[in-house]
């Protein structure tokens, strides 16, 4: 027991005659770390930088819709061109991308079918003046009580079947391009026009010479691309908002530069497909900016649906990461940033709407990405 209480004394004294290290120099040697999302800079970095403070300000913005959608023309200014009658391609006059007028000849079609049909036509005719005339006879003979009736309402019923026979010719060949009063005067057309019934651009031609065609095929398509509008898709967390009236606008690379405007038409009142979406019909305002626009076209645009105020700042003073972003704002601590994130609403006219809980009096409104590469570049420092 004593040899225990001697060991344990001359501890004691040794532990007392150490050197111990002041806490001001244990500081220095350690210092404490700062928050990952705040910077400190020194001034030659604030000089080369070039920071620059301001705040948030309230700006009117416009609240919208974004949608996708494409150009588009009426369906009474599109048409597909089908022959009325089957037979072979004789003649092809026209070309994709053509400007022709309506009423112009497309092609021409030669068919035994249509030949026999103005021979009929003509044979008919013939015999509906001969039935006429035996008509008047009979009646004459009736009126005399020399003629039978009987012959007469034979003769009244042949009569009758034969007009509507002509009748019925005379419909058909007007409706396949052919002129009545000119095959009445002996004028047979060895071919039949197709034409065209509307004036606009020949979009597809699928014809050749010689080729067969049936009734079911589509030998051209025409376009009358003077009355262009918008088909946009909105989905239905969005349809709500949108009304006949409202502002569209169209900044797509592929129009150049500026924005082409235009107004909601009409609006859907169905949801269409696995997307739930509606569509928007929407007409451009200026008829020289509509010409810009290529039926088939797709574009992106946005609805303009209504005005509020709205937190913004520079665009330059956010830091974006996907949809939305970071900016840093000046702490009490000198030459001391604290980067905030904040939710991203509207962009208009250069400056960005930023929703946060926080005070946006001294936000960095120049300099913010440098800010952010000299904060990654120490995170990456401490990782190392």
């Amino acid at each position: 027991m004593k040899y225990i209480l001697i060991f344990y004394t001359t501890l004691a004294l040794l532990a007392c005659n150490t050197p111990q290290k002041n806490d001001e120099n244990a500081a220095e040697e350690t210092p404490a770390a700062g928050p990952a999302d705040q910077i400190s800079l020194t001034p030659g970095q604030l000089k080369a930088i070039g920071l620059q403070l301001g705040s948030a300000s309230q700006t009117t913005v416009n609240d919208e819709v974004k949608t996708t959608g494409t150009v588009d023309v009426p369906p009474q200014y599109m048409a597909s061109i089908s022959p009325l009658i089957g037979g072979v391609i004789k003649s092809v006059n026209v070309l994709p991308g053509q400007r022709v007028g309506k009423g112009a000849t497309l092609a021409t079609l030669q068919s035994l079918d249509y030949i026999q049909m103005q021979q009929d036509y003509l044979q008919a005719v013939s015999q509906l003046v001969y039935q006429q005339a035996e008509l008047k006879r009979q009646q004459t003979l009736i009126s005399e009580d020399v003629g039978a009736r009987k012959r007469l309402e034979q003769v009244e019923a042949d009569y009758g079947s034969n007009r509507a026979l002509v009748s019925s010719l005379a419909l058909k060949l007007r409706t396949l391009g052919t002129s009545v009063e000119s095959l009445q005067s002996g004028k047979l057309s060895p071919v039949m026009r197709i034409t065209s019934p509307v004036a606009g651009y020949v979009t597809v031609s699928s014809v050749h010479l010689g080729q067969q065609v049936a009734t079911a095929d589509v030998l051209f398509q025409v376009m009358d691309q003077s009355h262009k509008h918008l088909e946009l898709s909105v989905y239905e967390a969005d349809a709500y908002k949108v009304k006949n009236g409202q502002v569209i606008e169209l900044t797509d690379p592929k129009l150049g530069s500026g924005t082409l405007r235009g107004r909601v038409y009409l609006v859907g009142k169905a949801f269409e497909g696995e997307a739930r979406t509606i569509t928007v019909h929407g007409h451009i305002d200026n008829e020289a900016q509509e010409a810009r626009l290529i039926p088939g076209m797709f574009l992106n645009a946005r609805i303009l649906t209504g005005a509020r105020l709205a937190t913004t700042l520079p665009e330059e003073a956010v830091v974006r990461k996907g949809q939305n972003g970071f900016v840093f704002v000046a702490t009490s601590e000198a030459r001391t940033y604290k980067r905030i994130p904040v939710r991203l609403g509207i962009a208009e006219n250069g400056r960005l709407e930023v929703i946060t809980p926080a005070d946006l009096s001294k936000v960095v409104i120049k300099g913010a990405y440098l800010l952010e590469a000299e904060l990654m570049k120490g995170e990456g420092e401490e990782e190392e």
